[in-house]
């Protein structure tokens, strides 16, 4: 009878892992601060977006790709990425206010954005990029604004300004 219990309860164990590892929307992970880290993604709208509501950290990267944002209010708590921030082709996207608390990443890519603009400034807390970083194409971002990024990020790896 125990023997028969204990695979009960190791068959409902594994059911219940399966059922969470099968799961659509990014689960938090485990961290070693007490700050809320979620699995990187892809966003493409505001449905992707909400999935990182809350997330102070991301683990591995983040790519905002061809959405139909116009905002990124659902990052306003994000402060750390531990993969890259990508941030490509979004036709509509105007501001990146909501990533105003990012101040670390591994790699920085802001490209092929048309409408983007800095207001009051491009990712304020951004201090540190361990390898490149990237912009290229945001023909709202004024040349002041992309140089005062470049002046306050410590980076370690290349830089590309287009």
């Amino acid at each position: 009878m125990f023997k028969t219990q204990i695979a009960a309860l190791f068959t409902s164990l594994l059911a219940v892992s399966a059922t969470a590892c099968s799961a659509t929307h990014t689960a938090p992970v485990a961290a070693a601060s007490s700050a809320l880290a979620c699995e990187g993604g892809t966003v493409r709208n505001d449905d992707d977006a909400a999935r990182f509501d809350g997330c102070q950290a991301i683990v591995g990267d983040l790519r905002i790709s061809h959405s139909d944002l116009i905002d990124v209010a659902a990052f306003q708590d994000l402060r750390t990425i531990s993969g890259k921030l990508v941030i490509e082709g979004n036709a509509q996207l105007v501001s990146l206010a909501g990533l105003k608390h990012v101040e670390h990443a591994r790699t920085v890519e802001i490209r092929n954005n048309r409408v983007l603009a800095a207001f009051p400034a491009l990712l304020p807390q951004l201090k540190h990029v361990e390898q490149s970083l990237v912009l290229d194409a945001n023909h709202g971002l004024s040349k002041r604004q992309v140089s005062a990024l470049i002046g306050r990020v410590d980076r370690r790896g290349e830089l590309e300004r287009h």
